[in-house]
């Protein structure tokens, strides 16, 4: 009787606690910051959000996430009702563009890679893979290829539907990128073996729109492999942009600690190995392809002396090597979060304010042509009187430019 006493007393404590815990949390206010422009062009920042977490105050589980913009704060777990809290995303992305506009033709359509875009069409290549698993290491899996295309003089829609048949293994299929040939999609997309390693197997699919003709290429990578083994592990990137229409595409591929590059032409599928000889360090520093450029990112050890980081563009016809940016303010030692948006690289991290560190979250924007600063802001508490403390506890981990 003692010991069924002792138990229900303890979990009564803990009851209490718990919920005492939930009442103190849902009773404290939390702050409320805004993106605000330190210098520069603020048209830069209209329509982006910076995504972190930011700890509450005297509680080792007050973990919330944030979306910052322009006009405040928004705390998507604090919301009440479902359809609030599936609504995640503070900014129009280019997905809720193209379903304002489309609303029929979107529906169903979530993968911003497997878009093409020009002034007459919109187009959307979307592989499926069934499910089904199988002991017997000669079967097959069933794929299903679907290709939509829609006239935007005409407003009609074309569809393309195909079923192919993939290795048992395969457990996931993803387009990548897809760009336009005379009157051809070609579609980058990533194969997933994942029976007994994991291995990521690089296919180029081309969709006639005329005759509505399918063929799917196998990129044979020198040095990679095709298919998993035991124990088997490579992992490839795309490095160009969603939406960029480039006559090439890079592919990084990591296997047994080592990294490689190559350049893909879309139009041929001719695969040509990226050396960047003199250069071999670059190669794990891959941040973005667009264009004709690559550029890589080197950040400089954290230290008194030794502040920022250097941002390298190499030209693909060119073939010529050039520092498009060099910062020694900008500490990116505990952050690095950047991206991509045309010409210009957002990121975030910390400013050297001599001998000290300014630990708040400040965003950069650069134009990486001329190499300038032409944006700085901050995400700025607005109470006053914690302010301090309030953006020590605010941690951005995510720029939403609204292209996804």
């Amino acid at each position: 009787m003692r010991k069924y006493m002792v138990t229900a007393v303890l979990v009564v404590f803990s009851v209490v606690t718990i919920g005492t815990y939930y009442v103190q949390a849902s009773q404290e206010t939390l702050p409320n910051y805004k993106l605000t422009m330190v210098q520069g062009d603020a048209s830069l920042v209209e329509g982006i959000a910076l995504y972190g977490n930011y700890l509450t105050k005297d509680s080792v589980f007050g973990i919330k996430r944030a979306n910052i913009t322009t006009n405040g704060t928004d705390y998507p777990d604090e919301k009440l009702t479902i359809s609030q809290s599936l609504n995640r995303r503070p900014v129009n992305t280019q997905l809720d563009k193209w379903r304002d506009q489309h609303r029929q033709f979107m529906r169903g359509k979530k993968n911003l890679a497997g878009f093409y875009e020009n002034q007459d069409m919109l187009a959307y290549v979307n592989w499926t893979v069934d499910k089904q698993q199988s002991n017997d290491s000669s079967a097959k899996k069933n794929a299903r290829l679907s290709i939509s295309v829609l006239n935007k003089q005409k407003d009609n829609t074309q569809e393309i539907r195909s079923d192919i048949n993939v290795d048992h293994d395969i457990s996931d299929i993803y387009v990548q990128n897809v760009q336009l040939v005379d009157q051809e999609l070609v579609a980058m997309v990533f194969l997933n073996h994942g029976a007994k390693g994991y291995v990521t197997e690089p296919q180029i699919i081309r969709v006639n729109l005329t005759t509505k003709e399918i063929t799917n290429e196998p990129l044979v990578l020198p040095g990679a492999k095709s298919e998993a083994a035991t124990g088997d592990n490579q992992f490839v990137r795309l490095a160009n942009q969603n939406l960029d229409h480039s006559d090439q595409w890079i592919l990084t591929v990591s296997k047994d600690n080592h990294k490689k590059a190559y350049q893909v032409d879309v139009a041929t599928g001719q695969i040509s190995p990226l050396a960047f000889q003199g250069h071999e360090m670059l190669l794990n520093n891959i941040m973005n392809a667009y264009g004709q450029k690559i550029y890589f990112l080197q950040k400089a050890v954290s230290g008194k002396e030794n502040i920022g980081f250097t941002v390298i563009s190499y030209d693909l016809v060119s073939k010529e090597y050039e520092t498009t940016l060099k910062n020694t303010n900008i500490d990116l030692s505990e952050n690095i979060t950047y991206d991509f948006k045309q010409d210009y690289l957002y990121i975030v991290g910390y400013k050297n304010m001599g001998n000290k560190y300014f630990k708040g979250n400040r965003l950069y924007v650069f134009n990486l042509t001329s190499g300038n600063l032409e944006y700085e802001g901050k995400a700025v508490s607005t109470e006053v009187t914690n302010q301090a403390e309030d953006e020590a506890n605010m941690d951005l981990n995510f720029i939403d430019l609204g292209q996804y």
